[in-house]
């Protein structure tokens, strides 16, 4: 993650125009506290750095080689982290390839209520969520096991798998974004979602959405991609056709189906519990 430059270059960019002199900051999710550091460059009055792991360790390490001491190292859960001022702003990285997988909704919306200023800020705190069918290419590609024929041994014999719904560990394939062979379609926004607002039931549990075939082709399944918002001039996007970052890419497996341009397409997408991608299902199907 940390030789990830679109990633740090991003964070930088947003961090030091968004912390002021004088601020409480809260970085959650420390790590080696890189995120702390930047903030540290704009003369806040003090920042906590909240980490459970051993790795604030290595945080604490670099800060005093830096020396950087305006940081209050926490070695804890952050629900049982508590201060007595109200802090200015909450940096993080919470964020999986899933966008919500880390239980950044949980976590942020607790030191959000418990600890942020009424005005304070929260960064990132704006996401859209985008799926396309996509094409993979060829040395990427993992057919379901009944669509398997290897060497003329056919392994269609598994027909009562097909209507059993897959979990996440056979139903979502992550790949690199040199994969990705092409989009079948224009990209369809399903989420826009601001953690300074909105809480985790605020978030739809359905999704449906339809869109044109604009490049045919064997789809094998839905592309999961986000755009993180910093704020109107800074973006961090995980779309793997126009960025590179260090997350992977989620692709919602599909039985591969054959689309020609023109074919309108019906998509179905939902979750129970956003951070728990056990509870997403998905369905696909041509009009």
């Amino acid at each position: 993650m940390i030789g990830d430059r679109n990633r740090m270059d991003t964070y930088y960019k947003a961090i030091t125009k968004n912390v002021n002199e004088g601020d409480v900051v809260i970085d959650l999710g420390t790590g080696t506290g890189i995120l702390s550091f930047f903030a540290s460059k704009k003369s806040p009055k003090k920042i906590y750095a909240i980490e459970h792991g051993e790795i604030i360790e290595t945080a604490k390490k670099i800060a005093a080689h830096n020396n950087i001491t305006c940081i209050e190292f926490a070695n804890c859960n952050s629900k049982d982290f508590t201060i007595n001022d109200k802090a200015d702003i909450i940096i993080h990285e919470q964020i999986g390839a899933l966008l919500f997988d880390e239980k950044m909704i949980e976590n942020i919306s607790d030191l959000r209520d418990r600890l942020l200023n009424k005005d304070g800020k929260i960064l990132p705190g704006k996401y859209e969520v985008f799926l396309v069918p996509v094409k993979l290419k060829d040395n990427a590609k993992v057919p379901f096991i009944w669509e398997q024929e290897i060497h003329g041994i056919n392994y269609n014999c598994f027909d009562e798998l097909k209507n059993k719904r897959l979990d996440s560990q056979y139903g979502i394939l992550k790949v690199r974004p040199e994969n990705i062979d092409y989009f079948m379609s224009e990209p369809e926004k399903i989420l826009y979602y601001d953690m300074e607002k909105m809480n985790k039931d605020d978030i739809k549990n359905e999704f449906t959405f339809k869109s044109k075939i604009n490049r045919s082709g064997k789809s094998d399944g839905l592309c999961f991609f986000f755009n993180i918002i910093f704020d109107d001039e800074t973006v961090l996007s995980t779309n793997p056709l126009t960025s590179w970052t260090h997350w992977n890419i989620p692709i919602l497996r599909i039985e591969e189906k054959n689309f020609e341009i023109g074919d309108e397409v019906i998509y179905n997408f939902e979750w129970s519990d956003v951070s728990d991608i056990n509870t997403y299902n998905w369905k696909i199907k041509s009009v």
